[in-house]
């Protein structure tokens, strides 16, 4: 038979989950009547106006490591320091550690290469930095 303790703190995940459920059930049941009334005042203002033509905001979890703005400018002046040298996402990432003075935990060395990628991808979009070959992690960046 099952151990007790074991028992009882399943029972108390699952109502726990179970409740949160409920929670955000009822939260998208609030969300989806303030859409509705939105829609009918746009209407009133704009009849003419197609609703499915407005796509949805994505959602977006703010960075807790970092105020907005500060991963990219830190990330630009990690690879000017680098003075021309190709970087790949983990030394970017590391870098990003040493700078913030964190813990250089495996999950938090993950977590700042993730954030370099992101970042690094949007300056490669805005020409800013540039693909420079691969090194024995993967793709590495420089400054255009």
């Amino acid at each position: 038979m099952a151990e007790a303790h074991v028992v009882t703190a399943l029972t108390a995940k699952r109502s726990e989950l179970a409740g949160r459920i409920e929670h955000h059930k009822k939260a998208i049941v609030q969300l989806s009547a303030d859409l509705t009334h939105l829609d009918a005042t746009l209407k009133l203002f704009a009849p003419d106006l197609d609703l499915r033509t407005l796509r949805p905001k994505q959602h977006r979890e703010r960075n807790r490591y970092f105020l907005p703005g500060e991963c990219q400018r830190m990330v630009l002046e990690i690879c000017r320091d680098a003075a021309g040298a190709a970087l790949s996402s983990r030394q970017i990432g590391e870098a990003l550690v040493a700078r913030k003075g964190m813990d250089r935990s495996p999950a938090l060395l993950e977590q700042m290469q993730k954030n370099a990628i992101v970042v690094v991808r949007r300056l490669e979009q805005s020409a800013t930095l540039v693909p420079a070959g691969r090194d024995g992690h993967g793709a590495t960046w420089k400054v255009a």
